[in-house]
This record gives C-alpha cells, sequence and structure tokens, in this order.
C-alpha cells in the first residue's frame, strides 16, 4: 500500500505540475514531467525512512519482548514491500494452500541472503510472523528497534543458556497465539547456496509449542540488490508441512531430518 500512494502522489503530482505552468504544450514536458516524478518518488521514500527512524528514537529495546506492536510490525511489511518494488522483483509462490489456516506454526527455510525474511513477511503479513536472527541484527540501528517491536527475537548462538531461553520464549509465542514463528536452521547464511547441516534447537520450538513445521525453500534473493533496472525473479516455495502429530511423537532430530528431506525435495 505505501508503495502505490508514492507511486500515485508522485505521478500526480508530477502530471499537475506541468499542466499548471503549461509545459504540457511543449516538447520538453515529458523529460520534465519524469524529472519531476523520478524526485518526488525518491522523497517519499527519503520521507518514510525518516518517519521510522524518528519512531525507532521512542522503543527501549531492553524492555523485554512480550506481545507484537502492530503498527511498527504493518510499517516493517510495508518496507519489505517497497524494496520488493523499487528493486522490481517478481515474487513467484508455490504451495501457499498447504499451510495452516487457522493455527500457528514454525516456518524454516533456507538462508541465502539477509533479505530473506522480506519475502515470508509479505506472504504471511496476515499471520503476523516474527523471525529469531543473530543478536547482532537488533544492535543496528532503526532496524533493530523495529524488529524489537515486530516481536522478532535475537538468538545468541555462541550462548546455548541463551538460545534456549530464546527458544523457550519463541514457543510461548506461538502457544499463546501471538504470532507464528520463523527460523533459519542453518543458523547462517550459505555463501554458495548449498544447503548445510541444520541445527536441531530450532526444532526445539515445534516440539515445546506442539506447532506444524512448515518446510520452505527460496531462491533468487541473493540477486535482489542487483541494479535497480535489472529484474530479477524470487521463488519462495513451501516444500511440504511436518504435521503436529509428527512433531509431538518424534525427537527434535528427527523432526530436523524430517523437515531438511521435505527441503531437499
Amino acid at each position: 500500500m505505501l508503495f502505490y500512494i508514492i507511486l500515485f502522489l508522485s505521478t500526480y503530482i508530477a502530471l499537475s505540475t506541468v499542466t499548471v505552468y503549461g509545459i504540457i504544450d511543449s516538447w520538453v514536458w515529458p523529460i520534465i514531467a519524469a524529472l519531476i516524478f523520478v524526485n518526488l518518488f525518491m522523497l517519499g521514500i527519503i520521507a518514510h525512512l525518516a518517519y521510522c527512524a524518528v519512531l525507532s528514537i521512542f522503543v527501549d529495546k531492553k524492555k523485554p519482548i512480550l506481545h507484537q506492536n502492530r503498527y511498527y510490525y504493518h510499517l516493517l511489511v510495508q518496507t519489505a514491500f517497497l524494496i520488493i518494488k523499487v528493486f522490481r522483483v517478481k515474487v513467484r509462490i508455490i504451495g501457499k494452500e498447504l499451510v495452516p489456516e487457522k493455527e500457528n506454526f514454525l516456518l524454516v527455510c533456507n538462508h541465502i541472503h539477509w533479505l530473506d525474511p522480506a519475502v515470508p513477511l509479505l506472504l504471511f503479513k496476515k499471520r503476523h510472523i516474527a523471525f529469531i536472527s543473530k543478536k547482532e541484527t537488533h544492535n543496528y540501528p532503526v532496524a533493530g528497534s523495529f524488529l524489537h517491536e515486530a516481536a522478532c527475537l535475537p538468538i545468541d548462538r555462541e550462548n546455548d543458556r541463551e538460545a534456549l531461553k530464546t527458544i523457550n520464549k519463541a514457543a510461548q509465542f506461538i502457544t499463546d497465539g501471538i504470532c507464528s514463528i520463523g527460523i533459519y536452521p542453518e543458523g547462517w547464511v550459505s555463501k554458495d547456496g548449498t544447503l548445510q547441516d541444520f541445527r536441531h534447537g530450532a526444532f526445539r520450538i515445534a516440539k515445546k509449542a506442539e506447532c506444524p513445521v512448515v518446510v520452505a525453500h527460496i531462491t533468487g534473493t541473493d540477486k535482489i540488490l542487483k541494479p535497480f533496472w535489472k529484474k530479477c525473479e524470487v521463488c519462495f516455495e513451501i516444500k511440504g508441512i511436518v504435521p503436529t502429530e509428527y512433531v509431538k511423537e518424534h525427537k527434535t532430530a528427527e523432526i530436523s531430518a524430517f523437515a531438511r528431506e521435505l527441503m531437499e525435495k
């Protein structure tokens, strides 16, 4: 919605300006209109980022995350959509019908770029999904504040005790109906796109919350930040579901192995 508002206002003001000043009769009006449009569009994006920066000032990241701030979450989703549109990314979704309609779930996916969460954020925006990410991400200015308010949880990959606290909180969010949780079981971004070993602890969230696991595979996000005049395609495919019954009856390592098998098929 934000992208289309900026697009509409930029177009309307640009065309209105050249019309009001009579430039419409000149052969140069398309150039002038285009220049006005580009400047207004960029100004709209800058204004959005500035607004987010101001909002981040009022966030206390030391305060425990107990719920999801819907307004900050909405702005986070709109920013993801803005990135997708500005960089001319075509998103192809496969298998969306497999996702449980009413119950919260654990989403696991391969990890090839730091922009990977942008796609499921858009796909599951009505499900209010939150992601688990490395703790360093939450120290970033502005972005860290929005992740905090959107109920995204930081995880310390070097401290098992702290990591377990994050896993328990994520399970509680699912159980309490606050949001679904997304996590990358590889733990790191794959530099060459090859699926790395899974950390079985990620699946403790589903085990503790007794929820289904949605297994997905993503490609193309590593091409998003290419020159904006080049189009790229991102494919997000739901490979399958590990049902709640299976989660309840099997060990964490077995759930992890099943999810990996689905992701690789």
